[in-house]
């Protein structure tokens, strides 16, 4: 799976919808002042807002391998080792797109430190890595084999891919201009109009992708079992929005 590719798909979708806007902005650029209307002319400001709920479609997993210890260059190459098993682990699987996050080197803080502690302190080691599928059960499956490597589930959620949220973000610009359309047409008949026209479009589309996020703690002792057991998760839904905004000329 390549994200790249939705990305991509969405960036596609970003490009329909302005060239769907564009010829009606276009005609915008001489009947923008209420100056400029032909007598008989009515200028009519609109809004709507369309929105829909839809199905999640990605499931995204953050895991992070840490360790203790006062020996930092160990810890360290404890933490590099590891990190280096999982992403082996992942690279062999074309269904679970994976990056690797933060790594972090820092002093544990102790409440009443001893001189030993002052002399020679707790390091902490740690380094994250995020991943994401549209096929959840390979990254549950992928993700129950790395907590059982050792790393922590960190957090656990599902979200709306990029080209999918444009796809339904498009289906429901389209759905919005028609019903713009036919508000204007409705209120030039009721107005004594013999036609109406959009003459300015503008669109604000939500850009949540909707991600319901579950965090997961696990002890040290839990994630030492042989039989660790893969999570689980189920996936909700996101509710995509398109507001348009338009003016319409009512011409007699």
């Amino acid at each position: 799976m390549n994200f790249n590719t939705d990305i991509s798909a969405g960036l596609y979708g970003l490009l329909i919808i302005s060239m769907l806007l564009l010829p009606l902005q276009g005609h915008t650029q001489n009947q923008l002042s209420l100056g400029t209307l032909a007598p008989g002319q009515i200028a009519l400001n609109l809004n709507l807002t369309e929105q829909k709920e839809v199905d999640q479609d990605t499931l995204n997993a953050s895991l992070v391998f840490t360790v203790q210890g006062r020996n930092q260059t160990a810890l360290q190459n404890e933490v590099n080792e590891a990190i280096a098993g999982a992403i082996k682990l992942l690279q062999d699987s074309s269904e679970v797109d994976f990056t690797t996050g933060r790594y972090r080197v820092s002093m544990v803080p102790t409440e009443r430190p001893s001189r030993n502690d002052i002399e020679n302190p707790v390091w902490r080691a740690q380094q994250s890595m995020d991943l994401r599928s549209t096929n959840s059960d390979a990254l549950l499956e992928m993700a129950g084999k790395l907590q059982e490597s050792g790393m922590t589930m960190n957090g656990l959620y599902y979200s709306l891919s990029p080209s999918l949220h444009e796809t339904v973000s498009a289906e429901l610009l389209q759905s919005a201009l028609e019903k713009l359309t036919g508000r204007a047409e409705a209120a030039a008949r009721a107005l004594g109009r013999n036609s109406a026209e959009l003459v300015e479009v503008s669109m604000d589309g939500s850009p949540n992708f909707g991600q319901a996020y579950m965090p997961m703690e696990m002890s040290g002792a839990a994630m030492l079992r042989a039989d660790f057991a893969p999570p689980q998760a189920e996936p909700g839904t996101s509710r995509v929005s398109v507001t348009i905004s338009a003016r319409a000329i009512l011409s007699p």
